[in-house]
């Protein structure tokens, strides 16, 4: 690879270094990587879809790999933590049914 060359993030072919997105799949490169490949576009994923945004989280190319394991463990608390709540709170309102079900008259 030569100074004028650089190789794109997503398919690895060869592009020149000025290129903005590459000729070969469409991909943005440097400033125009998408949102969702951004470290504030992959926050915003994981409370519109949840942890399904790991995806976006580890393919990213701007994102270091240090700060994907510390996102991605945060995520993955994150997750549990949501889940249980609300098979808690789902609980809490069978219980209130239950209770209401049963009362006489």
């Amino acid at each position: 690879m030569t100074a004028d060359n650089a190789a794109c993030w997503k398919c690895r072919q060869q592009i020149d270094a000025a290129d903005n997105y590459c000729r070969h799949c469409g991909a943005g490169q440097r400033d125009k990587i998408n949102f969702y490949y951004q470290q504030w576009g992959v926050w915003l994923l994981f409370f519109v879809i949840g942890p399904f945004n790991l995806w976006f989280l580890f393919k990213s190319p701007v994102i270091s790999k240090k700060w994907k394991i510390i996102d991605g463990i945060i995520f993955g608390i994150l997750s549990i933590w949501f889940c249980w709540s609300f098979y808690s709170a789902v609980k809490n309102i069978f219980g209130v049914y239950s209770t209401f079900l049963n009362m006489p008259y």
